[in-house]
Formats: structure tokens, sequence, C-alpha cells
């Protein structure tokens, strides 16, 4: 998917980017209604005062390129950033980038946020701070299930009901399969997204 892009550079030649973005059909335009921005900048607290005002109009989404450390990544996610990437990021991958927040600022995208953790149910995308996270199709739903619930102990029976609502619950081999993808989830969260077993009650999601 390509847009219509806002590019910003400050203090950096993004000719070469530019020229491949738009190579790609992304369509450069200046601040009219883009469909997602880009800034990028060789000091990435330079552009902390281009971001747009968080409690202000919806805009376009954000993307940053930028060499931000732990710290400064955090600041530009809270200042207003959908999404940052490394200054040294290849064309593909900022263009992959600008394709999903685009879709994802398209309309009818119902999003559903716990903490740092962003699930956009209709485009079933899942975000953790600004980056996707590579999920099957039904580890999705189970993401689901549980950040609808966030901080709750879900049961395992009610899981087991909305994700295979043709089987019994206390069907032979259900019981196994939930738990394979359990497993497949917490490979796919790692340490972003603890997911808990609370003994014979369910699993609960917690967010840091």
């Amino acid at each position: 998917m390509t847009g219509r892009l806002a590019f910003t550079a400050l203090d950096w030649n993004a000719e070469a980017l530019r020229a491949d973005l738009a190579a790609l059909g992304w369509e450069a335009v200046a601040d009219a209604s883009p469909d997602v921005r880009l800034l990028a900048a060789a000091r990435a607290d330079a552009l902390l005062a281009h971001l747009p005002d968080p409690s202000g109009p919806v805009e376009a989404p954000v993307l940053c390129l930028a060499d931000a450390d732990a710290a400064v990544e955090s600041a530009l996610l809270r200042a207003g950033a959908h999404m940052v990437l490394p200054l040294s990021s290849g064309t593909a991958a900022v263009a992959a980038a600008l394709s999903l927040l685009a879709r994802l600022a398209a309309p009818a995208d119902r999003a559903l946020r716990v903490g740092d953790l962003a699930l956009h149910v209709d485009r079933r995308v899942a975000l953790w701070r600004g980056r996707p996270l590579a999920l099957a199709p039904l580890d999705f739903d189970l993401l689901l299930l549980l950040a609808e619930r966030g901080g709750q102990v879900v049961p395992a029976a009610d899981l087991r009901v909305r994700l295979w609502p043709t089987l019994a619950p206390d069907a032979p081999g259900v019981a196994d399969r939930l738990a394979a993808h359990i497993r497949s989830l917490r490979r796919a969260l790692g340490t972003a997204v603890p997911l808990h077993t609370r003994g014979h009650r369910g699993y609960q999601l917690g967010v840091r």
C-alpha cells in the first residue's frame, strides 16, 4: 500500500530515500492531508519539536527515522510518533513501515490498547511500542481475547469456547490445541508482553 507522504528531513541528506520512495509509488506532498508523515534527523531529539500535539486534532501517523537510545525512543513515542526506525534502515524497511501505518490510519479500524500494546482489530495488526508483532492468525485471536480482559485471568475453558466454538471445551485434543497456541503466542511476544499461567484458573496478559 502506498499513498500521500509528507517527508521532513533535519540535518540529514534524504534525497536518495525520497527518490526510492517516489519510485515505489509514494506521492510527495507538503502538509496538505498526507496519509502518513516521515520525519528523519541525525539527532533524534531534534524530532521532538516536529511531532504533532497528541492532545490536538488527530493527524496522520508519524514514522521517525533516527538513531535513538531507549530513553529518546520512548520520548518520541510518548510525544506522538507511531514508530521509530534506525536512520540506517533500508528503503524496503521504511516502505514497509509506511505501508503499515497507512493501513492503520485507514477508516474503519478499531483499536484496542493495553499499556504499550496496541491491537488494530479490523486490520489484524498487533504493535508493541509501535513495532509490529509477527503473529499467526489464531495467535492474534488468542491475544485479542486476552487483551479484551487486560489484567484479568481468563479461564482456559472460555478461551477454548471462543477459539473453537464448534467443539466442546472438554473435547479430546482441544486443551492441547490451546496449550500449543499459548506457547506460540509466548514466543511471539517474548519478554515484551508477559503472558502468565494462573494455575488451573486460566491465563493472564500482564502488560508492562
